[in-house]
Protein backbone atom coordinates (compact mmCIF):
# COMPACT_ATOMS: atom_id res chain seq x y z
CA UNK A 1 0.00 0.00 0.00
CA UNK A 2 1.00 3.57 -0.42
CA UNK A 3 -0.22 6.26 0.40
CA UNK A 4 -1.17 9.82 -1.41
CA UNK A 5 -0.47 13.81 -1.17
CA UNK A 6 -3.60 15.90 -1.00
CA UNK A 7 -3.66 19.44 -0.85
CA UNK A 8 -5.61 21.49 1.48
CA UNK A 9 -8.21 22.09 -0.97
CA UNK A 10 -8.79 18.11 -1.90
CA UNK A 11 -8.47 17.41 2.13
CA UNK A 12 -11.87 20.05 2.36
CA UNK A 13 -13.76 18.35 -0.50
CA UNK A 14 -12.99 15.02 0.63
CA UNK A 15 -11.83 14.42 3.87
CA UNK A 16 -12.52 16.57 6.33
CA UNK A 17 -15.88 15.26 7.14
CA UNK A 18 -15.36 11.60 7.01
CA UNK A 19 -11.34 10.97 7.52
CA UNK A 20 -9.92 9.92 10.97
CA UNK A 21 -7.94 12.98 10.93
CA UNK A 22 -4.58 12.87 13.07
CA UNK A 23 -2.26 15.74 14.21
CA UNK A 24 0.96 14.48 14.71
CA UNK A 25 2.15 18.04 16.11
CA UNK A 26 3.08 18.52 19.78
CA UNK A 27 0.35 18.80 22.24
CA UNK A 28 1.00 22.39 23.20
CA UNK A 29 0.51 23.57 19.60
CA UNK A 30 -2.46 20.97 19.02
CA UNK A 31 -3.88 22.64 21.69
CA UNK A 32 -3.12 26.02 20.80
CA UNK A 33 -5.25 25.35 17.30
CA UNK A 34 -5.75 22.39 15.38
CA UNK A 35 -8.09 21.09 12.73
CA UNK A 36 -11.50 20.92 13.77
CA UNK A 37 -12.16 16.82 14.18
CA UNK A 38 -8.60 16.30 14.39
CA UNK A 39 -7.26 14.10 17.16
CA UNK A 40 -3.74 14.55 18.51
CA UNK A 41 -1.62 11.25 18.69
CA UNK A 42 1.39 10.66 19.81
CA UNK A 43 3.97 7.76 18.49
CA UNK A 44 1.85 5.00 21.45
CA UNK A 45 -1.33 6.23 19.82
CA UNK A 46 -0.08 5.60 16.36
CA UNK A 47 0.88 1.96 17.44
CA UNK A 48 -2.27 1.36 19.24
CA UNK A 49 -3.64 2.32 15.64
CA UNK A 50 -1.64 -0.05 13.86
CA UNK A 51 -2.87 -3.04 16.34
CA UNK A 52 -6.42 -2.84 15.43
CA UNK A 53 -8.50 -4.31 13.11
CA UNK A 54 -10.22 -1.60 10.95
CA UNK A 55 -7.94 -0.92 8.29
CA UNK A 56 -10.77 0.87 5.94
CA UNK A 57 -10.93 3.83 7.23
CA UNK A 58 -9.39 6.87 5.79
CA UNK A 59 -6.34 8.80 7.37
CA UNK A 60 -5.75 11.88 6.96
CA UNK A 61 -2.21 12.84 8.54
CA UNK A 62 -0.73 16.19 9.23
CA UNK A 63 2.07 18.03 11.15
CA UNK A 64 3.59 21.20 11.10
CA UNK A 65 4.41 21.59 7.39
CA UNK A 66 3.79 18.45 5.69
CA UNK A 67 7.15 16.28 6.50
CA UNK A 68 6.76 14.44 9.25
CA UNK A 69 2.85 13.08 8.28
CA UNK A 70 4.45 11.49 5.10
CA UNK A 71 6.79 9.80 6.70
CA UNK A 72 3.56 8.57 9.46
CA UNK A 73 1.39 8.00 6.14
CA UNK A 74 4.34 5.72 4.55
CA UNK A 75 4.15 3.89 8.05
CA UNK A 76 0.33 3.59 8.47
CA UNK A 77 0.15 2.46 4.53
CA UNK A 78 2.73 0.11 5.11
CA UNK A 79 0.50 -1.77 7.86
CA UNK A 80 -2.34 -2.34 5.42
CA UNK A 81 -4.68 0.64 6.25
CA UNK A 82 -6.55 1.31 2.68
CA UNK A 83 -6.78 5.37 2.20
CA UNK A 84 -3.85 7.14 3.86
CA UNK A 85 -3.26 10.64 3.00
CA UNK A 86 -0.69 13.12 4.21
CA UNK A 87 -1.40 16.67 4.24
CA UNK A 88 0.43 18.97 1.88
CA UNK A 89 2.35 21.77 3.65
CA UNK A 90 0.70 20.36 6.82
CA UNK A 91 -1.36 23.10 9.17
CA UNK A 92 0.38 25.43 8.25
CA UNK A 93 -1.30 25.25 4.66
CA UNK A 94 -4.63 24.62 6.51
CA UNK A 95 -4.31 27.63 8.92
CA UNK A 96 -3.40 29.79 5.67
CA UNK A 97 -6.54 28.49 3.24
CA UNK A 98 -8.60 29.91 6.33
CA UNK A 99 -7.80 33.68 5.39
Amino acid sequence: MIFKDISVQEFKEKFQDKALIIDIRDEESYNQSNIINSKNYTSEDIMKLIESDDKDKSIVVYCYHGNSSRKVASFLAEYGFKEVCSLIGGFSAWKDSQV
